[in-house]
């Protein structure tokens, strides 16, 4: 499956290299922005994770409140200290900082700049009230104010497998990582990657991931940007519609040209009867000439025939006038198809839009009634009655863990032994007095005898009988139910 990247430099690519072998992580973006657009952590959102987005600017927050419903958007600032700080927003860009010397320089450049008074609270504080244990990746960017994100967390109850930091001035590549990059070497974290504006840091009990940065973003890794994956399927819908309209261009050029060459038909046959018409009167005037005189008793006959060969005449123009009125009539009637023909498009295209529309508030009553199922297993797991059988389950579990692993440590002793055994006790069966025993004890149709029966004669496996497989609708409710239960142990 090829990977689509939203980041702004393949930040989620480096990320999925190390972290595809997790199902559905968890991760923190501090200095979110938005949600979409240069977004490191988009393309996670979409295979499934979940994670905490801290933006302090309320335009972006809004954004993520809308495509994140599922994960926790915070609206605050991270700082050293929990109380307040004057945020710099610079109006529709991702420049917004703390930093006044930032903000001056910014205004000084044409930015529209605007002051907020945000509350802040610790990166301590906001992993304490809101992540797992397991946290997978922490991302910061907040333009000039990464050292104070970084002082403001321990990373001793939480501790990010990989954390990727901003490590140049704002829209500089003046690298500043030297004020705040001892925070994490001296809290084992190690530097494995720099992509020229972030640096990249492993915990130290992570060390298997290290060889996912060994090699910058490469054809392997088998991405594409978003912005190019749009072009590709825009190119390719504008494809299709441009064939659709050369196929009906290509068609009512056809019946055009049908109603042509029925008219140069049309024509050839009336200049055919012209030359025919003009012949004939050359002849009868030749005739009538040298034979003027012979024939003045016929002269009335020949002006009479004259005179219907005329109306003749005048008959085939009413008649190609006619057919003229025909094709004219034709040809209207072709123009006024192919203006139906459009309209019908057209109809077509307001009804699959309408289509659309409707598929996409099935969409989001979807999501809702997910959000609703998170909401419902969220009270459950944090109900009175879940936390004090908490130590029941506890013991269960332990119990249960016991006894499979009694199991399998004893069944390779016990599975060799019966193997071994299977010979003699085949032989012993042969004899009518155990074998009436045997039955008496075990119960042939009991689910011991049935599993004694079965090791002792197992049966041969037909190959043209397909294994029962579950429906797709079974198999979607199995996958969710496991997933419930892997919530549940794990919040458990």
């Amino acid at each position: 499956m090829t990977f689509i990247s939203y980041a702004q430099n393949f930040e989620d690519v480096m990320l999925y290299r190390a972290l595809k072998g997790v199902r559905h992580g968890f991760y923190v973006d501090v200095g979110a922005q938005h949600p979409v657009k240069d977004s490191v952590t988009k393309a996670f959102s979409l295979l499934g994770w979940r994670g905490i987005n801290v933006e302090p600017v309320r335009h972006w927050f809004e954004l993520l409140e809308q495509d994140r419903p599922h994960d926790t958007n915070l609206n605050i600032a991270v700082s050293e200290q929990a109380g307040f700080l004057d945020l710099y927003e610079v109006a529709d860009t991702g420049l917004s900082t703390g930093d006044r010397e930032f903000a001056e320089q910014h205004k000084a450049e044409g930015h529209n700049v605007i002051v907020h008074r945000v509350p802040a609270r610790t990166l301590d504080e906001v992993l304490a009230e809101h992540a797992p244990r397991d946290v997978h990746f922490l991302k910061v960017d907040c333009e000039g104010a990464e050292r104070s994100v970084l002082a403001s967390c321990s990373f001793e109850r939480v501790r990010p497998w990989i954390v990727v930091v901003e490590a140049t001035l704002p829209n500089s590549q003046v690298s500043v990582h030297e004020e705040w990059e001892h925070l994490l070497t001296d809290r084992a974290y190690r530097l494995v990657y720099r992509d020229g504006l972030n640096r990249y840091y492993v915990a130290e009990e992570h060390a298997e991931l290290l060889s996912a940065f060994e090699a910058p973003p490469n054809v392997f890794d088998n991405f594409v940007r978003k912005s190019e994956q749009d072009a590709h399927d825009g190119l390719n819908e504008a494809h299709v519609r441009l064939r659709k309209a050369v196929v009906d261009a290509a068609e009512a050029q056809h019946a055009v040209a049908g109603l042509t060459n029925h008219l140069a038909v049309l024509d050839e046959h009336y200049r055919q009867w012209q030359v025919d018409g003009v012949s004939r009167l050359a002849a009868m005037e030749q005739e009538g000439q040298s034979l003027r005189e012979a024939l003045q008793s016929a002269q009335a006959q020949h002006a009479q025939e004259l005179a219907q060969l005329l109306d003749e005449a005048t008959e085939h123009r009413t008649e190609r006038e006619r057919l003229l009125r025909e094709i004219d009539d034709v040809r209207m009637d072709v123009a006024r198809r192919l203006s139906s023909f459009k309209q019908r498009n057209n109809d077509e295209l307001e009804s699959l839009l309408h289509r659309q529309h409707d598929l996409l508030r099935q969409i989001e009553t979807l999501r809702s009634s997910h959000a609703a199922l998170e909401q419902r297993l969220h009270e459950t797991l944090h109900s009175t009655s879940w936390r004090l059988t908490a130590p029941v389950r506890a013991v269960k579990l332990t119990a249960a863990k016991s006894v499979r692993w009694v199991w399998r440590t004893g069944r390779p002793v016990v599975a060799r032994g019966a193997r071994a055994a299977r010979p003699i006790v085949r032989s012993a069966l042969r004899i009518p007095l155990f074998r009436r025993s045997a039955r008496a004890i075990v119960g042939p149709e009991s689910m011991l005898g049935r599993r004694i029966r079965t090791f002792l004669f197992p049966q041969p496996v037909n190959p043209l009988v397909a294994p029962l497989e579950l429906s797709e609708q079974a198999a979607a409710v199995n996958v969710m139910l496991k997933r419930v239960i892997a919530r549940r142990k794990q919040l458990g």
